[in-house]
């Protein structure tokens, strides 16, 4: 299994230097030999309360790719919601052999 963290936030900020919205969301991938080693099952799960949540909550089948490919569209699927237009991102990538890779937006 491997996990990522994706946030959004708005250029507002408040008298602390803390944007006034932000939204974190968890997205981890999972091979399943049984449906196929190259097909990757994902869940993005909302870790902050409000933040608008994905169309589909329900896990989602990426077949013949790698786990950071369905992971990215995962991310893909994120930003391009109505409501995360137009906010800055930062996403986080946990691998299988805990390395850490940051991507600035």
């Amino acid at each position: 299994m491997s996990l990522a963290t994706i946030s959004f936030w708005e250029e507002s900020y408040n008298s602390y230097g803390i944007p006034n919205t932000m939204h974190s969301y968890l997205v981890s991938v999972f091979v399943n030999q049984i449906i196929g080693s190259g097909d990757k099952i994902v869940k993005i799960v909302p870790l902050t309360d409000g933040a608008p949540k994905p169309e589909s909550q329900h896990p989602f089948v990426v077949r013949n790719t790698t786990t950071e490919k369905a992971i990215f569209k995962a991310f893909n699927l994120l930003v391009e919601m109505p409501t995360l237009q137009g906010m800055k991102n930062h996403k986080s990538i946990l691998g299988k052999k805990k390395e850490l890779k940051l991507i600035q937006n």
